[in-house]
């Protein structure tokens, strides 16, 4: 089952009533334009995808692998009750309540697609941890480079410091370095490609080109978190 334009639309006009009970009278129709055609391209895409990680959970499921068309918004001035894009995400799973995992996803809205590989919010420490690894030539990171470097199709974003972390490193390295968040995406919005019946697993294989990136991310990931453990450990030795 592939995506359709009635995927987009039926996001479009639940988003315009926002209403739960217009939602539950339509779910039949989300089950049927927007869930079904979701499945369907976490399934085509798994068996590429587990050979970037064969720990990634893949399982097509919404709080799995398929975000939930309901909105959070505890914490958010926009009380809307739904979203307009969905996204399919695969990662390990969650580290902790919250510690971001590495993840490579696939986001879909009206305005257009998007898929890559990045951390969502990793915040300061797992930054820290991945500029050292970054600096001191490991060579995880020289991979992630490299394969960075020898492709077009993904760009390398995230905001950066108004004032470089590491000025006198090379300038190829500069963008690793100083952003505060850091994940590479491509965007579109090619309907060929869209509706395309293999879409899935075209966006599979161009995800594998992420690998090495994905690796480095990762390898930050549990750097950071020996780390943290080592050094909790010592400070309960002291304490002890």
């Amino acid at each position: 089952m592939s995506i359709t334009p009635q995927f987009f639309s039926f996001l479009v006009e639940n988003r315009l009533h926002d209403s739960k009970p217009w939602f539950e009278a339509h779910r039949e129709e989300y089950n049927r334009l927007v869930l079904s055609p979701l499945r369907a391209l976490v399934q085509e895409m798994a068996p590429i995808m587990l050979t970037i990680d064969p720990e990634l959970i893949t399982q097509p499921a919404v709080g799995k692998t398929i975000s939930r068309i309901f909105r959070d918004t505890r914490f958010s001035r926009d009380k809307s009750t739904f979203r307009e894009h969905l996204w399919i995400s695969f990662s390990r799973g969650k580290a902790g309540r919250y510690e971001p995992v590495p993840e490579l996803y696939f986001d879909l809205s009206p305005e257009g697609y998007s898929y890559g590989c990045g951390w969502y919010s990793p915040g300061p420490q797992l930054m820290e941890t991945l500029r050292r690894l970054v600096l001191e030539g490991d060579k995880t990171a020289k991979a992630a480079i490299r394969a960075a470097g020898a492709q077009t199709h993904f760009k390398m974003e995230g905001s950066e410091y108004k004032r470089k972390k590491h000025p006198d490193a090379p300038a190829e390295l500069q963008l690793w370095l100083n952003c505060k968040e850091l994940y590479f995406a491509h965007r579109d919005n090619d309907p060929e490609f869209l509706y395309a019946p293999d879409l899935g697993e075209r966006v599979a294989r161009e995800l594998t080109r992420m690998k090495p990136v994905y690796q480095l991310f990762w390898k930050a990931q549990s750097t950071a978190r020996a780390e943290e453990i080592h050094t909790s450990t010592a400070l309960n030795l002291e304490e002890w």
